[in-house]
């Protein structure tokens, strides 16, 4: 695995380029955003991060968690400022179309997908658009996880510590931006 350090020169399609790299692991940490790909994808990630306004360099970052810290789940994209966590941790992984599409179109006893729906699923099927399945896990002091605006974007791990590993994947589309915002924000 390769570590690149990430620095946003202008507005891009950062959301897409991401989903189009299969899984990433992308990392907030006090000292800036990073994104771990396998080392056979080095080249296209900083080819397809460089076209969605990004500096993708090598770095020699490790994406652990520092000791005292306390493992959280998260349950959106919002961004926390980056001092009030040591790692925040987002794992994404394009979602192949064929069951994303058949979820999509998938309608309830006697109903029918509705039209935003079909137009949704006619975008991916074209390439217009791109879905992507998330999972954040971030690590921060007690004090940190106990402030309300952290509580209301991370949930901390106190029983279950087999979460950490696995917690629920979500879905977002490339066009909603939210990996970009978080990323930069």
């Amino acid at each position: 695995m390769t570590v690149l350090r990430c620095e946003r020169l202008v507005p891009g399609e950062v959301d897409a380029a991401v989903a189009s790299l299969g899984a990433v692991t992308l990392a907030r940490t006090p000292v800036g955003a990073f994104v771990e790909v396998d080392d056979h994808v080095v080249d296209r990630a900083r080819r397809l991060l460089a076209f969605a306004g990004v500096r993708a360099a090598v770095c020699l970052e490790t994406l652990a968690p520092l000791s005292g810290t306390r493992a959280a789940i998260g349950r959106d994209l919002t961004p926390l400022p980056l001092p009030s966590l040591a790692l925040d941790l987002v794992h994404v992984r394009s979602l192949p179309i064929g069951p994303e599409t058949a979820r999509l179109l998938a309608g309830g006893f006697l109903r029918r997908p509705n039209a935003a729906r079909r137009a949704l699923v006619r975008d991916l099927l074209s390439g217009v658009e791109a879905s992507f399945g998330w999972r954040r896990r971030a690590w921060a002091t007690r004090d940190v996880l106990r402030a309300g605006e952290v509580r209301r974007v991370l949930r901390p791990v106190v029983f279950d510590i087999a979460a950490i590993g696995a917690p629920p994947e979500r879905r977002a589309l490339a066009r909603q931006g939210s990996i970009a915002r978080w990323l930069f924000g």
